[in-house]
């Protein structure tokens, strides 16, 4: 083999491995199935969640995982129901962007979030499609960040769903993993599926409240937040759902 011939080979092998490690700049979640009765993987209209963890803060390192991105998972197959307490979607995961491959990203979203400034949720919806301006049909953004705001600092918990013409995603706080703090995983959900808050009026946090509850309506807190979604909330779920890209 002459020299030109080698030296062109290994030019060529050079460029397929570059592509391999763009391509592979995240885990393929669809290579760990979650389990669900038969009858729900062929019946359920499919939502694909792809995970990007956006925040480095030392106590959020530990949920940095491909586990705990599962775990989100079923959590959303679990609570995300109606008040029947019958699954509305199944759940898929799709790809999981950990924070250091997020952060080779290099994309505006980065300096948009988890900096010691309340967020601009107008710029939001753009950089995230400039971050990934590639989406799988019927695939929601699943977002953790480090929330801050002027009175709680990065103690701050607050958390997002965006509609986003027809391109869904979630901003969780990283503290509301787990279920943790009013069900925020399902809620934000269902704001990324178009639904807007509720009152409860004279609701404790122990109280059993509708999914989309929320002190906003400054009657009362959002309670527990573990009642499924009415006829009128489904009915508007599945709307986006069909109208979603």
């Amino acid at each position: 083999m002459t020299y030109k011939k080698i030296t062109t080979l290994f030019m060529i092998s050079v460029v397929c491995v570059a592509c391999s490690t763009k391509e592979k700049s995240y885990v393929e979640l669809e290579k760990h199935p979650i389990k669900l009765h038969k009858e729900e993987e062929s019946t359920l209209p499919v939502v694909y969640v792809s995970f990007v963890y956006t925040t480095n803060t030392p106590k959020a390192r530990e949920y940095d995982n491909r586990n705990q991105m599962l775990k989100e998972i079923n959590i959303l197959n679990q609570y995300f129901v109606d008040e029947n307490n019958q699954k509305i979607f199944r759940f898929k995961p799709y790809r999981y962007f950990s924070y250091e491959n997020f952060n080779k990203r290099n994309c505006d979203l980065a300096y948009q979030l988890n900096q010691p400034r309340k967020i601009i949720t107008e710029n939001i919806p753009a950089a995230v499609k400039r971050c990934f301006p590639e989406r799988r049909s019927k695939e929601v953004f699943f977002i953790i960040y480090d929330s801050y705001s002027d009175r709680l600092k990065f103690r701050d918990v607050t958390s997002w769903g965006f509609r986003n013409t027809g391109q869904p995603f979630i901003l969780i706080d990283w503290q509301r993993l787990n279920y943790n703090i009013q069900a925020a995983t399902p809620h934000e959900m269902g704001h990324a599926f178009g639904l807007k808050h509720v009152c409860a009026p004279g609701a404790k946090l122990k109280d059993s409240t509708n999914i989309m509850t929320s002190a906003d309506c400054k009657l009362g807190s959002g309670g527990q937040r573990n009642i499924g979604f009415n006829r009128e909330q489904l009915s508007t779920i599945m709307d986006y759902y069909y109208r979603a890209k």
